[in-house]
């Protein structure tokens, strides 16, 4: 999924209303939202797919209680109907801080 901004005066009423393409897509984009505004998800590195309201959880996250709250984030979804929490761990090393993208 590719995000293009389109930036447009704030006094300027929009006429077109932008909807995802498909429920899939929706309930996606709402995940995408929830873990972006979550400071503990946010720097992850966490791919989302949905398919047929089923979310997919897949890459590589710094400690087990950041699976945890994706797969508890997906779930707390309206529409969803499963997850599919394929999320790995990455030791870190406690001495050095780990890195931000």
């Amino acid at each position: 999924m590719t995000y293009v901004p389109w930036f447009r005066p704030d006094d300027f009423p929009s006429l077109i209303h932008i909807q995802p393409a498909s429920e899939d897509a929706r309930l996606a984009c709402q995940l995408l939202e929830s873990m972006q505004r979550d400071p503990r998800l946010r720097h992850e590195r966490i791919c989302i797919e949905v398919q047929n309201r089923v979310v997919i959880l897949e890459g590589v996250v710094t400690c087990a209680d950041a699976s945890t709250d994706a797969h508890a984030s997906a779930w707390g979804i309206p529409g969803v109907h499963d997850v599919n929490n394929r999320l790995r761990v990455v030791e870190v090393d406690s001495d050095v801080p780990p890195r931000r993208y």
